[in-house]
């Protein structure tokens, strides 16, 4: 089964690079000063907070059936349900800098709050919104950060492939 942290952690560094391009450099380890004014301007992601609920019954419910093209059949189901708080850090060797970075990254999100699960075929998409706004550059010249706090919430899709389906095993769900 995929970690719902790491999937969380590729889901926000593919729309970092995104707002800021394929070579921006995004890390997910305690920063080091001296290694970030090599690289600057940089990102670091860093979890917070947050839980991690597994499927229970809920991976015996179908969530989608596919035919595959040799005849057998992909079935998801859910696995787990996150809802974490993630730090993004910006930093650049400005305070400008820093503040854009962090503002141009924030105003994606607004704008695209459903982020696409990295490697999931199910469609399935993590919700992200802005739980706590930036606060005020902060740092020591020619390294300058800016910290903003994400809600990061989605589920993971397992699949399995099996030879036929016995849609009279299902039980419907009462809605």
């Amino acid at each position: 089964m995929r970690d719902p942290l790491v999937c969380t952690y590729k889901a926000l560094q593919e729309a970092i690079h995104h707002v800021h391009g394929q070579k921006f450099e995004v890390r997910d380890d305690t920063p080091n000063p001296i290694e970030f004014k090599k690289v600057l301007p940089a990102a670091n992601i860093s979890y917070v907070s947050g839980t991690y609920e597994k499927g229970l019954m809920r991976e015996y419910e179908p969530w989608a059936i596919l035919k595959n093209p040799d005849g057998t059949f992909a079935v998801g189901t859910e696995s787990a349900r996150f809802n974490y708080l993630i730090q993004v850090s910006f930093f650049a060797d400005k305070p400008g800098k820093a503040q854009r970075l962090s503002t141009e990254f924030m105003s994606f999100i607004e704008i695209e709050n459903e982020l696409p699960i990295p490697g999931d075929k199910w469609g399935e998409v993590m919700e992200i919104f802005l739980a706590t706004p930036p606060l005020p550059p902060r740092g020591q010249p020619d390294l300058y950060q800016v910290d903003a706090t994400y809600q990061c919430t989605g589920r993971l899709i397992t699949e399995q492939v099996v030879n036929a389906v016995d849609v009279s095993k299902f039980k419907p769900k009462v809605g």
